[in-house]
């Protein structure tokens, strides 16, 4: 049948949303390696750089909820053309801005197609997968994120000679030759079966679930306790993507090593997402993300300490990204367990929603620290707060899991599952 003619394709379309995935990685993070030649160039003081930073992230947060929604009705496919069209012409008209406010305001755009591809591909993704191999393939493909920062970087160290504006030019024009592979993912006839199937089950529950339910059957800590611990660690993460290098040049660095910055601290990231794969179903997702990440605080003061030479701001940069980005890259896995079938995506996009506050607040913070003019030792200090906090709500997640009866055994939850009200 036509749903067995899509089998043979879905180790392509994971590399085609790897692709789409890293040219969003590097668009995002373009601003944090180019930010000392940008705040140069537009007489930038620190809390417009950090505001800078945030407009991108919350245009961002926008175009996932709004372009989600429109993805759901219309469909993914155009959503994602769409967005990646729309944020390409942005990336290079970034090139022509000459203020703080016209600056501000095309990364904001820019974030809001960023955001509107990230929506629209996930769930393509998804539904060429079975349940058990879903949460595989969606992790492989945002291993993707880190690793165009880690790219990005690299290419922004050799070409950030040529001035910033020439980089934006280039990023944007790559994100528009990427529209050809945006045309190869195409709606499945598997996932308008799944369509239906989830229809049959909201006529026999007779009603569609609310997002309040994921504050009931027992479930109220734990999504509360998960969504701070998602907060605190993507508040840390662009905190940390956002300022490091403006800090290294600070310090003395050249801005080509400043860009390196990034570099180390995302592939970190790739190595700690990779590696935590093959010890989650030993530990479990939350026990495990709240070692990684409060041995990551130490990992975090280390840098301050650090930054006398590069070798060693680089090594401690990249144990840092292993065990915080690395712990973050299993925020997925983290929704999955908590929530059932019915439920999973509204669980997902509430985590997305408190992760995207916490990564529009982190520059914001970090423009703050960086203005106040304390010492960079303590600065990083500072910072190593948020993964601290994370670490002790994932383990109480964990110790809540463990000590309570199973959620999922909840009367109410069984019996919406089988679709009989109690």
């Amino acid at each position: 049948m036509r749903v067995a003619a899509f089998s043979r394709t879905p180790t392509l379309l994971v590399l085609v949303a790897f692709i789409l995935v890293m040219i969003d990685g590097y668009d995002m993070f373009i601003v944090s390696f180019v930010a000392p030649l940008v705040a140069h160039d537009l007489h930038l003081a620190p809390d417009n750089l950090g505001a800078v930073f945030a407009a991108g992230l919350a245009g961002s947060m926008l175009g996932g909820l709004t372009l989600g929604a429109v993805a759901d009705r219309v469909g993914r496919r155009p959503v994602l053309i769409g967005a990646l069209l729309f944020a390409g012409i942005m990336t290079v008209l970034c090139s022509q801005a000459a203020s703080f406010r016209a600056f501000a305001a095309l990364r904001f755009l820019t974030g809001f197609g960023l955001g509107g591809l990230l929506a629209a591909v996930v769930p393509l993704i998804a539904e060429y997968f079975p349940a058990e191999r879903r949460n595989q393939a969606v992790t492989s493909m945002f291993i993707g994120y880190p690793l165009g920062a880690v790219v990005g970087g690299i290419v922004t160290a050799v070409l950030i000679a040529h001035g910033w504006r020439s980089l934006f030019v280039g990023t944007g024009t790559v994100t528009l030759l990427l529209l050809p592979l945006a045309l190869l993912m195409k709606e499945t006839f598997a996932s308008k079966l799944e369509k239906l199937d989830h229809e049959r089950e909201d006529r026999i529950i007779g009603t569609r679930l609310s997002i309040l339910e994921l504050f009931t059957e027992g479930r109220l800590w734990t999504t509360l306790t998960t969504s701070f611990g998602i907060f605190c660690l993507l508040l840390l993460t662009y905190l940390l993507n956002s300022w490091t290098p403006l800090i290294a040049v600070r310090l003395g660095f050249k801005p080509q090593t400043a860009a390196m910055c990034g570099v180390f601290l995302n592939l970190g990231g790739v190595v700690g997402a990779l590696s935590s794969m093959l010890w989650v179903r030993r530990f479990g997702v939350f026990k495990l993300a709240a070692v990684m990440v409060s041995v990551g605080s130490l990992g975090i003061v280390s840098i301050g300490f650090a930054a006398h030479a590069a070798a060693s701001l680089f090594l401690a940069l990249f144990i840092s990204g292993v065990l915080v980005i690395g712990a973050q890259q299993n925020s997925p896995a983290m929704s999955v367990q908590l929530y059932p079938r019915r439920m999973r995506a509204a669980g997902a996009g509430w985590q997305f929603a408190a992760g995207r506050l916490g990564s529009i607040l982190g520059p914001l913070i970090g423009g703050l620290l960086f203005s106040s003019g304390i010492a960079y030792e303590t600065l990083f200090v500072a910072m190593a707060v948020p993964a601290l906090l994370a670490g002790g709500a994932y383990a109480r997640v964990h110790y809540l899991l463990r000590s309570r009866p199973s959620i999922a055994s909840h009367p109410t939850t069984k019996a919406l599952e089988k679709g009989v009200l109690p």
